[in-house]
């Protein structure tokens, strides 16, 4: 094991997660789920989704093998129900009248807390999962678990799995970043603008679950559907 080798895994692990775990992209997503929210509300929820993100990730590293291995699933499985839960979601926000938020107009402490409540109803799903962090990036993470296994040493296979976990971390530290920065985002855009982005999101989520579906079913039955 070499710094080298540690380095490689991490930037390696890095390149591949971006595209799937975008900040960019995700931070649209669930811009449209925090639109109303106070700065110290926003910056709050934002550390949750961030902090569920991070446990989504831990878990799938400490016990994803061990959990497939006890239901005996496969990952082209989760994919497939990962994908259905995600057009779901992507169906209901282009299907709603209203956007998926807290209320923007001066409400009593009493309503607001009532609304505070149903935000964190939300925050671990759909938010955290799967909008944020999908079946598609708990593939992936499983996939580079596999890859950097290396046998019979136990140390650097514990030290490549936490360089996953550290290249997860760094990306969903840019989602924060950009759930914290996305009033000022939508502020410049403007209320049309902003509805038009959400809308375009929405039915983007609808089209990533189904091209994770879609990936998961030309895994189970071994064909290359696109």
């Amino acid at each position: 094991m070499t710094f080298h080798s540690v380095l490689y895994v991490f930037i390696t692990s890095l390149i591949t997660l971006f595209p799937v775990i975008n900040p960019i992209s995700e931070g649209l997503m669930v811009n449209g789920y925090l639109k109303g929210l106070d700065d110290a509300m926003r910056k709050k929820a934002a550390g949750k989704i961030l902090v569920n993100c991070i446990l989504i990730c831990i878990c799938s590293l400490l016990l994803g093998h061990l959990i497939l291995l006890m239901f005996g699933l496969a990952v082209p499985v989760i994919q497939v129900g990962g994908g259905f839960v995600i057009m779901l979601t992507g169906y209901e926000l282009l299907s709603s009248n209203d956007e998926p938020s807290v209320s923007t107009q001066p409400t009593p402490a009493q309503s607001r807390r009532a609304d505070e409540n149903a935000l964190n109803m939300k925050l671990f799903y759909p938010i955290s999962f799967p909008v944020a962090m999908g079946p598609g990036g708990i593939s992936v993470i499983f996939t580079l678990m596999a890859t950097s296994a290396v046998e019979d040493n136990l140390l650097h296979t514990c030290i490549n799995y936490a360089m996953i976990a550290l290249a997860t971390i760094v990306i969903l530290i840019g989602l924060y970043i950009m759930l914290v920065l996305g009033p000022r985002i939508m502020q410049k855009l403007g209320t049309s603008t902003n509805m038009i982005i959400n809308k375009l999101v929405a039915f983007f989520i609808f089209c990533i679950g189904l091209q994770i579906i879609v990936d998961g079913v030309s895994k189970i039955f071994h064909i290359q559907v696109l």
